[in-house]
């Protein structure tokens, strides 16, 4: 049959794509010369108003992608059997079979990603970007997903892009009768879960998981809240619908496992770049990576007049840049406006005094004089005004550290603290401190020539801001292990300039402040120095190399915000991290980290026990948020995680979260017993 005969003005391309169903669209995107274009399943039939419908929301120019509603035309499954749901099929999961599914907002508005069968898009939003070749159907196969990742990944590329839901938009989507057996449903879960997998993959766990965590959280127990009801009022189907809710959820969570768990792909380092779109400045090229390996992808950096504005990922060819890639990322951010500028007209607005406030930073170290040189070569290269640095040798093993300051560093202050513990070591350097600003930094980091500018002149803005946290970028991503780090959550908390606090401030966040580590990290803030002491410092119960095993970054960020103080993030004030280049060592700090994380939570049960009854009806939220990584935007992971998965390091910090508890109560005793 030719539909290009057979229907006047229409084309037939054979596709030049890749194998399957993102090959197919690519192909119809590069041949498309519309300003919007439209897609549309094979099986599925459009309303007479679609189109119209459909590409109506496009008069805002921020909106990049629209998505319609895709009703399922159920066929027979036989002859006695005519065209209807099956009695056991839950509306929450029509997405099974390509349709739109019950939870998605029945008034429309803006979501995260569009349906398949129904969407359009504005060919400008789109750029160079395409469907993936890694995700989506191919043959008789069940995989999906193409458009939500492409979505997640333009919204990452210009964050106020707006991709919205438009439910008049309606097509009929035919559902043949092999689609509609238990074994379908199960086959397609599973493989959504592998799809959702390589999703995070493509884009990080962060994003890729966002709309799941409330999907699972709300929509599924209210299904299966709403089966058990119907079942006891007569309808024996609802107990049916509530088991499909659950083993639907099952199947798909154990796809996602596997998923997560496939061997990783040939490990490639990543070149790491800075952009400046003010001038042709590009920072870090080389032809490959330490160990030897060629660069074939970077991770630029985007700033604006020394501003970070976003994360770029392009292509490199013999370790440049591929042609055309820098001038698409150009052409990106140009029309991008920067989000992390200061809003005016309220108290964070005001502007640095002259000169800014003097300060100290504070390096707490253990054993590493070689990192530690780095670091202060690069706090010296800051070149601001009468700043003060301290380290604070931890428990060290010999004399290295100390003779490497004294001989290299005189203009450094040093200080010797025995007992192990990081808030130990900080504490120790608060009696040194005369300056009214205090920061902290890692010895594994290099700081940004502002970065003392940058955290300094938000404190001159305001008197009630009492802390100020940064953006932390890698140093390298040149072995598996730091891979690992980043496809992990990294550290980083975006590109936006964000005030929290108790009042006008507060997030539109239910765990808040309960999820400190969303507020900043410890390698990377700084406090007003008598807010700091008025507060009692840094809880020595917690923090790495005490019993705690970290979380003290966590408790004083609580700490400030309870006490009705600002803390501020501002992402100009950069520090680049090293992360470990060991796997087997970042496993070992994944399980700190949640350790430290539950020795904090547990801190703050013990001082406010109301706080228990907010953590039992959170329950489900902080598990979507652990498994979410962050809940923040920040740079996205890597295209190819280090490991094949970051389940190992899930669980090694769901564990350490169990033995949190314990090792918070360990450092509390011995806290109280050094305190007398």
């Amino acid at each position: 049959w030719d539909c290009s005969r057979a229907h006047g003005g229409v084309r037939v391309l054979p596709s030049t794509g890749s194998r399957g169903l993102s090959g197919a669209r690519n192909t119809g995107l590069d041949a498309a010369t519309g300003t919007i274009v439209a897609f549309l399943d094979d099986d599925a039939v459009p309303e007479p108003d679609w189109l119209a419908q459909l590409t109506a929301p496009f008069g805002d120019p921020r909106v990049a992608a629209v998505g319609g509603t895709a009703l399922p035309c159920w066929a027979a499954r036989g002859p006695r059997r005519p065209g209807s749901r099956p009695r056991w099929w839950p509306a929450e999961f029509d997405w099974v079979v390509g349709c739109s599914h019950l939870g998605l907002p029945p008034d429309g508005g803006e979501v995260r990603n569009v349906l398949g069968a129904t969407m359009a898009f504005r060919a400008a939003a789109l750029g160079g970007e395409r469907f993936s070749d890694r995700v989506g159907r191919v043959g008789g196969g069940t995989a999906g997903c193409e458009e939500t990742e492409l979505c997640i990944r333009l919204r990452q590329r210009d964050p106020h892009a707006l991709i919205v839901l438009e439910p008049r938009a309606r097509v009929r989507h035919r559902v043949p009768a092999e689609r509609q057996r238990l074994g379908y449903f199960v086959s397609r879960c599973f493989a959504e879960g592998r799809s959702k997998a390589t999703v995070t993959r493509l884009v990080g766990s962060r994003d890729g998981l966002s709309t799941e965590r409330g999907y699972a959280a709300s929509t599924l127990p209210a299904g299966v809240l709403h089966g058990m009801g119907a079942a006891l009022r007569g309808d024996p189907a609802g107990l049916a619908r509530a088991g499909a809710i659950g083993l639907g959820l099952a199947v798909t969570a154990a796809g996602y496992l596997r998923g997560r768990s496939a061997p990783a792909p040939d490990f490639e380092p990543v070149q790491l770049l800075q952009l400046e779109l003010s001038g042709p400045g590009l920072v870090g090229l080389a032809p490959s990576g330490v160990a030897g390996l060629p660069y074939r992808r970077a991770r630029v950096l985007v700033r604006d007049r020394g501003r970070p504005v976003g994360a770029a990922e392009i292509p490199l060819v013999d370790g440049r840049p591929a042609p055309g890639s820098l001038e698409q990322v150009r052409a990106d951010f140009a029309t991008t406006p920067s989000r992390n500028a200061q809003p005016d007209g309220d108290e964070s607005a005001g502007r640095p005094m002259p000169g800014g406030l003097r300060a100290t930073v504070v390096v707490a170290t253990h054993n590493r004089p070689d990192a530690l040189a780095r670091c202060l070569r690069s706090l010296r290269a800051t070149g601001y005004p009468d700043l003060q640095v301290l380290v604070v040798d931890n428990a060290p093993a010999d004399e290295a550290t100390a003779q490497l300051v004294s001989r290299d560093f005189p203009e450094v202050r040093y200080v010797r603290e025995d007992v192990p513990g990081l808030a130990r070591a900080h504490n120790a350097a608060l009696p040194h401190v005369d300056t009214p600003v205090v920061a902290f930094t890692d010895d594994d980091v290099v700081v940004d020539p502002d970065w003392v500018r940058a955290l300094v002149a938000q404190f001159a803005t305001s008197p009630r801001i009492a802390c100020v946290t940064g953006l932390i970028w890698p140093a390298e991503l040149e072995t598996p292990g730091q891979l690992a780090v980043d496809g992990h959550g990294g550290f980083g908390k975006g590109f936006e300039w964000r005030m929290f606090n108790l009042n006008g401030s507060r997030p539109d966040d239910p765990l808040f402040p309960y999820t400190a580590g969303s507020l900043g990290s410890g390698a990377n803030m700084a406090f007003r120095t008598d807010v700091l002491r008025g507060l009692g410092g840094f809880d020595p119960a917690l923090g790495a190399g005490s019993p705690g095993r970290g979380g003290d970054d966590l408790a004083a960020f609580y700490d400030v915000v309870t006490a009705g103080w600002s803390l501020v993030y501002e992402p100009a004030a950069i520090v680049h991290h090293h992360h470990r280049k060991d796997l087997e060592a970042v496993k070992m700090q994944a399980a700190n980290y949640g350790a430290g994380l539950g020795a904090y939570l547990t801190r703050v049960v013990v001082r406010r026990p109301a706080a228990l009854a907010d953590f039992v009806r959170l329950a489900p939220r902080a598990l979507a948020h652990l498994i979410a990584g962050n809940d923040r935007p920040g740079p996205t992971a890597p295209s190819e995680p280090a490991t094949g998965s970051d389940t190992p390091l899930l669980a090694r910090q769901v564990i350490g979260m169990a033995k949190g508890p314990l090792g918070y109560a360990r450092g509390s005793r011995s806290a109280r017993r050094r305190a007398s």
